[in-house]
Formats: structure tokens, C-alpha cells, sequence
């Protein structure tokens, strides 16, 4: 899928606005899917979050993650609260060990969610 116009590589060249309106942005949603499962599953063993994504199409037609939102629900008994927290990419060429361990939350949970529900 090729993008139509001509816009830059960069993020910072494009506007949100200019961005909505070439239909650059698209947004991978498994928040309301998972969130009612995510307490029993974390309490088997592990973390598991629900996830929001939103990539931009580049020039060269492919998506690059720009934004990741995990969630926690609040537990049953209400003893922990509900929780978000947005990550984006680094800024500098260094890796930053939170952006990489977003995006492999929102990995597993479009994988599972293609496996268990897209194929059953």
C-alpha cells in the first residue's frame, strides 16, 4: 500500500491535522477485546496488558508504530486502580528497553488475538 501525496519520512514534517486528512494514521485497537480477561490471566502467572497502537504510514508504504498504550483493569475487589500508560519511540538513536517492551506487549496481544479469535 503506497502513500498518495508527498510527505516526509519525518514525523515532525507532518501534522496531526495533514496526517488525518491523508489518511496517514491507522490504529490497531485490542483494549475493549482483552481488558476483561487481563485480571484473570495476570493472576495465573505473568503480566499481560491490553493495547492500543497507532502507526503512521510512511512514504514507502510501510507502518511504523508511533504511539503504544497498555492497560491494566482495576482488580475485582478494587485494591488496585485502573491503569494507562503511553509509550512512544526514543528519541535518540540509543534503544530505550520501555518503547521495546511496548511494542512486544502489542505483538503478543495482535498475535494471540489473530490465533484464538481470528482463526476460531
Amino acid at each position: 500500500m503506497k502513500s498518495k501525496g508527498n510527505f516526509s519520512l519525518n514525523l515532525k514534517l507532518t501534522t496531526l491535522f495533514q496526517a488525518l486528512e491523508k489518511k496517514l494514521l491507522y490504529i490497531v485497537d485490542y483494549h475493549d477485546v482483552l481488558l476483561p480477561y487481563i485480571e484473570r490471566i495476570n493472576k495465573e502467572k505473568g503480566k499481560m496488558y491490553a493495547s492500543r497502537t497507532i502507526f503512521f504510514l510512511r512514504n514507502d508504504g510501510t507502518l511504523n508504530p508511533v504511539a503504544i498504550e497498555l492497560s491494566l483493569p482495576q482488580s475485582s475487589d478494587g485494591q488496585v486502580a485502573a491503569s494507562r500508560r503511553v509509550f512512544t519511540p526514543p528519541t535518540t538513536s540509543t534503544s530505550d528497553p520501555s518503547w521495546e517492551l511496548a511494542k512486544v506487549h502489542m505483538v503478543v496481544n495482535d498475535s494471540g488475538y489473530h490465533e484464538l479469535v481470528s482463526h476460531w
